[in-house]
């Protein structure tokens, strides 16, 4: 009886391990049959899973590790590919600046290869050759007001001391000039301190950078007079008044009570009687800034028109008049055309 039911559990165990070990047969042949199926990387050498070229989910984690271990590209397939990337690259041309790096990055849709891009020039090449110039020309300025100051030869180097500004303004423009000027007011600050360089200012720098401007504009001639020593006149005054203040003391008083002090001494040897006003002291002085002003500006005109015209630089026209004292038995050169380098500058 023992035997009997031994028998019996055995061959039922049998009975329920047998549909077991069937399904599970079943199964790894129906996995065997779908792999099978599925294309070779060598059958589309350049199509890529969908994971990585679409970024589209796939149906599920498992089978998405099943399928890039099933899409191993070989060697040979990565090889193909690279050679028919070429082959379109050189039919279409050279790659824009800044691809080469960005699929080297390989940056994607999400911005990367934009950030991987290398950055444009800032400057062009003139405009690099405009700012070297103008701080070359805004050294030797500084350089040359300081060794006038230093040697006391400002007086007599008045005249010379607005020409690199000028020549700033004639290869570059107007805004090149102005940007020189200020150059050499803040090297003079380092140079020989804020009064100096403010005195550089009202009584050179403008002046220098008016001109500039508008021979640049290549305006008339006596547009340029008059322009010039409305701004002389206005740097005469602002540096007087920034003497008053920093030496505590009233120049321009000081000065009217010298010129009506002159005046009487001047009355009193013609036998005159009577005194001049403090008004009419006062447009006396104003009179002679003025003509100072124009004086100085009328030589400048003519030494600068020389001086810049033996250079290649056009100035504008000159009056009959001037042009036949001026140009008085000197071989006078044709203007540049427009299109020349000359004429452009």
């Amino acid at each position: 009886m023992q035997r009997a039911r031994d028998a019996a559990a055995a061959s039922g165990a049998g009975s329920s391990a047998r549909p077991r070990l069937a399904v599970a047969c079943h199964q790894l042949s129906h996995s065997n049959s779908k792999r099978s199926s599925w294309p070779t990387w060598a059958e589309r050498p350049c199509q890529r899973p969908v994971m990585e070229c679409d970024g589209a989910a796939g149906p599920g984690p498992s089978s998405t590790a099943a399928a890039a271990a099933a899409h191993v590209p070989s060697g040979r397939a990565l090889a193909t590919a690279a050679c028919n990337r070429w082959k379109q690259t050189r039919r279409a041309g050279p790659p824009p600046a800044g691809a080469a790096l960005s699929s080297a990055s390989g940056g994607s849709s999400d911005g990367e290869g934009s950030r991987a891009e290398a950055p444009s020039t800032p400057y062009s090449l003139e405009q690099t050759r405009t700012l070297v110039e103008t701080a070359m020309l805004a050294a030797v300025s500084g350089l040359a007001y300081l060794l006038s100051t230093i040697l006391k030869l400002e007086t007599s180097l008045g005249y010379f001391l607005p020409l690199p500004v000028v020549l700033a303004a004639m290869r570059g423009g107007g805004r090149a000039g102005w940007r020189t000027m200020s150059a050499t007011c803040f090297l003079l600050v380092v140079l020989l301190g804020p009064l100096r360089a403010a005195s550089y200012l009202w009584l050179h720098g403008l002046l220098a950078a008016t001109l500039g401007s508008l021979w640049k504009a290549r305006c008339g001639f006596w547009t340029c007079i008059a322009a010039g020593a409305a701004v002389r006149m206005l740097g005469q005054f602002a540096y007087l008044l920034m003497s008053s203040v920093m030496m505590n003391e009233n120049m321009w008083a000081l000065m009217l009570s010298n010129i009506y002090n002159m005046l009487d001494q001047i009355s009193a040897s013609l036998n005159i009687s009577g005194a001049p006003s403090p008004l009419l002291v006062s447009c006396m002085v104003g009179s002679l800034l003025l003509v100072n002003s124009l004086t100085y500006n009328f030589l400048v005109q003519l030494v600068y028109r020389m001086l810049l015209g033996g250079m290649g630089y056009d100035l504008g026209s000159v009056p009959p008049l001037v042009a036949k004292y001026l140009y008085a038995g000197a071989v006078r050169r044709p203007p540049p055309a427009p299109g020349t380098q000359q004429g452009r500058q």
